[in-house]
């Protein structure tokens, strides 16, 4: 299976991949070779994945080739459906509630790849937030009211 990280500017990608190639957005999309390719895995990891971004037709462009793309665009749409985010933020309260309940501050944000993050303390909140939203890069703040 051939394998792409597709971005927007390849060139600050000074990283060698074993069997995964670099490629930006642009390429990905205009380049009839892509098309072509029967088995790919494409990780979009464009800047924006709004609608009509290049991120957005990346991940739209890959489904419609027949190649596995992180992220989807129902992810994509999910991310953006304010009664989704609700749900799930409702739905892992308590795993919220228990993950940030040492921090001081009021507002809070939590930095993920691939459903890690740096901090240990993190790692479950994490992996529950890229199991749902199976985004690459996600951020996600947090206000503390009366909780998180």
């Amino acid at each position: 299976m051939y394998k792409y990280l597709v971005v927007n500017k390849p060139e600050h990608w000074k990283l060698s991949l074993e069997n995964m190639e670099i490629i930006s957005a642009r390429e990905y999309l205009t380049n009839p070779k892509y098309s072509k390719l029967k088995k790919a895995r494409i990780f979009n990891l464009c800047k924006d994945y709004s609608y009509q971004s290049k991120g957005y037709y990346v991940s739209l462009l890959a489904e419609a080739r027949g190649h596995q793309a992180i992220p989807t665009v129902k992810n994509l749409v999910d991310l953006r459906e304010p009664k989704l985010v609700k749900i799930v933020s409702d739905e892992f309260d308590d795993l919220i509630q228990k993950s940030l309940k040492a921090i001081k501050s009021s507002e809070f944000t939590l930095s993920i790849y691939f459903g890690q993050n740096v901090a240990q303390k993190y790692k479950e909140l994490s992996a529950m937030f890229y199991r749902h939203f199976q985004i690459p890069f996600l951020r996600v703040r947090f206000q503390h009211t009366n909780k998180w």
